[in-house]
């Protein structure tokens, strides 16, 4: 799966769609692959996380690191095939990310992404 048939299939907000594609379309996840794969170990997460986002940089609105872990859930679609996981499950389970920037909104008016800590268990 890739991210934007990700962002399609669990209804992401259509401006965060936009910028997440756009700031996809331009960042080498090699980069990142080692924080990325590193969300899979429930130990090393935290760690991952502290580094991804010392890689990333400024992420004002955190663009970038919505970005990636949304690459890093993409990419466990395939663990989920391979355990037997039906594709609701993980739909639903992925579609904490619009309701997390849905109920920020309502609290700040603003689309923005402030719960990538909670999100390593997803992207893993």
């Amino acid at each position: 799966m890739n991210i934007s048939t990700l962002c399609d299939r669990i209804d992401l907000q259509p401006d965060m769609k936009a910028r997440v594609v756009t700031f996809s379309n331009g960042f080498d996840f090699s980069l990142a692959d080692e924080q990325l794969k590193r969300f899979r170990d429930y130990e090393k997460m935290s760690e991952a996380l502290s580094e991804l986002q010392v890689l990333l940089g400024d992420d004002p609105d955190r663009i970038k690191i919505l970005g990636c872990m949304l690459k890093a859930s993409a990419d466990v679609y395939e663990i989920y095939q391979a355990k037997g996981i039906r594709d609701e499950i993980y739909i639903e389970t992925m579609r904490c990310y619009p309701r997390f920037i849905q109920e920020t909104y309502r609290m700040t008016g603003k689309l923005y992404f402030d719960r990538y800590w909670w999100t390593t268990r997803q992207a893993g």
